[in-house]
């Protein structure tokens, strides 16, 4: 007897051929962990480009002069001087987020600007206002408050060229790509005829864009 009959004959009576098997899954590396992390790519770019577009369509507002505030360790309180520092504004410079940084102590008044773009070969103006604080307490509020507004503070002392001046100078990142530089230059208090007992304070804001890309 063949091995061949041997098998036939122990088969059950009846029964069919056997079905055929199912072959064996393929092996390799499954691609759906892949799949899920490019999804994932294409949403966190379609999010970043979502949001890039809605703040480019969204400049930030102009500050404007509200409720005052409060500046840690002076006594003066602070306003915002975007809107007064309207004359010297060309072409959008300086930039929004320069002049939103720039605030002024609550009851200053603009006497006089002036543009010295055109001597500097860049953007360099300023504007003077008058306070009835003290040179002092000027001193102190630009100190606190340009530090307050994100002014990288580098100088404070005697003011260059104004005998008796002294002055606070600052730098930031404008959003034009530029960096920019703050000078508040504070005059000796004056007592002039009709004036407060305690005198008056011209102080000069200048804004000038410095040559070093971001």
């Amino acid at each position: 007897m063949t091995l061949h009959d041997t098998d036939t004959g122990l088969r059950p009576e009846g029964a069919g051929a056997p079905g055929p098997q199912r072959p064996p899954k393929p092996g390799g590396i499954s691609m759906r962990p892949a799949m899920v992390v490019l999804g994932l790519a294409v949403l966190i770019l379609v999010v970043f480009v979502t949001i890039g577009i809605v703040t480019s369509q969204s400049p930030s507002p102009i500050r404007h002069a509200g409720i005052p505030s409060a500046v840690p360790g002076v006594s003066l309180q602070a306003e915002s001087a975007a809107e007064a520092l309207s004359p010297i504004v060309s072409s959008a410079e300086p930039p929004v987020n320069v002049r939103n940084a720039v605030f002024v102590p609550v009851g200053s008044v603009r006497i006089s600007h002036q543009n010295n773009t055109v001597e500097a070969g860049q953007y360099d103006a300023q504007v003077v206002f008058r306070s009835d604080d003290s040179q002092a307490a000027l001193l102190a509020f630009f100190a606190a408050d340009m530090r307050l507004q994100g002014w990288q503070v580098f100088d404070r002392g005697p003011a260059a060229n104004h005998p008796g001046a002294f002055e606070v100078l600052g730098k930031l990142a404008g959003t034009d790509g530029y960096y920019w530089e703050m000078g508040a230059v504070i005059a000796p208090t004056a007592f002039r005829p009709g004036g407060p007992p305690r005198g008056q304070t011209d102080f000069t804001i200048r804004l000038f864009q410095v040559g070093d890309s971001q």
